[in-house]
């Protein structure tokens, strides 16, 4: 396999444990791991051949914000993985999630067939984990998608992309000009508009209700806390408009990466590092400064 899989957190305690000691029982050689933490802590695992880097300089949240509070922008973290995963294909894991058996072979039927796949998941409480193995655990809520599918990967839309979970060729992403983070910013939704993206510019997208995380609710509540809001009243706000535009949509350019993400990738491959940009200045839909954003 030349895969990189993207693990992002912005928690105090991930429960990072749980996901290292799932794939390790998974694979047969070191994967790389790129472990994007917003509080720039170094994490490793001698199985495994784990990068431990913070998100990217971005005008929404950490050091070289333009607002005056840390704004949720995960497309970020996201993007910031995509720049450090120097193989073909790429995977996204949020924290808090356990790779349930028979996942990285989903990923790797994926990356045989060169198709984007959507990963199940399911919420759970009082997750017990040993060794990487769920032991006991209570139903709290299921993955909708899962209602509608049962066997292997079948084909679906692009609104069926969830980022918790999904993984495809590295090409695909570039392609489309990574997570739509000059889109999305500040609202929290990217991963439907990713979706949307990748289904226009031509990518085979399938679900797969095997491909399958545990998710622990409790520890969803351990979160640093990010700003992350609407604006207007639906349906006349953001989130339709960063919806519609999505939809229309096989590429977006990110006011934070001037030069493309493809380019910014190159760049940090080759050892560089991620300039400080001041761009945007006004958030795109109502023109509000950003740093007039509390």
């Amino acid at each position: 396999m030349s895969l990189s899989i993207v693990y992002i957190t912005s928690r105090e305690e991930p429960m990072l444990r749980w996901f290292f000691d799932s794939l390790a029982r998974q694979v047969k050689h070191p994967q790389r791991v790129v472990v994007v933490d917003f509080f720039g802590r170094k994490w490793g695992d001698s199985r495994l051949d784990v990068v431990s880097v913070p998100p990217m300089p971005n005008v929404w949240n950490g050091p070289h914000r333009l607002t005056k509070e840390d704004w949720f922008n995960p497309a970020a973290f996201r993007n910031t993985g995509i720049c450090h995963c120097p193989n073909d294909f790429i995977a996204f894991v949020d924290d808090v999630s356990v790779l349930m058996p028979g996942w990285i072979e989903c990923v790797a039927e994926a990356e045989a067939k060169q198709y984007v796949v959507c990963g199940a998941y399911r919420k759970v409480k009082n997750i017990l984990v040993e060794d990487g193995l769920v032991k006991g655990y209570q139903e709290s809520s299921n993955d909708n998608r899962l209602a509608y599918r049962h066997g292997g990967a079948e084909s679906c839309g692009g609104q069926w992309l969830y980022g918790c979970s999904c993984a495809g060729p590295i090409s695909a992403f570039l392609k489309v000009g990574g997570w739509p983070e000059g889109l999305s910013c500040g609202c929290g939704f990217e991963d439907i508009p990713m979706g949307l993206l990748l289904q226009n510019s031509g990518a085979d997208i399938r679900y797969d209700p095997r491909m399958m995380t545990f998710e622990s609710e409790e520890h969803h509540q351990n979160l640093k806390v990010f700003i992350r809001r609407d604006k207007g009243v639906s349906p006349a706000d953001k989130s339709h408009a960063i919806l519609h535009k999505a939809q229309v949509s096989k590429h977006l350019d990110n006011p934070s990466i001037p030069q493309g993400i493809a380019a910014l990738r190159e760049h940090i491959l080759a050892g560089g590092e991620f300039p400080v940009p001041t761009e945007p200045q006004h958030d795109w839909y109502d023109n509000q400064l950003i740093s007039e954003m509390a």
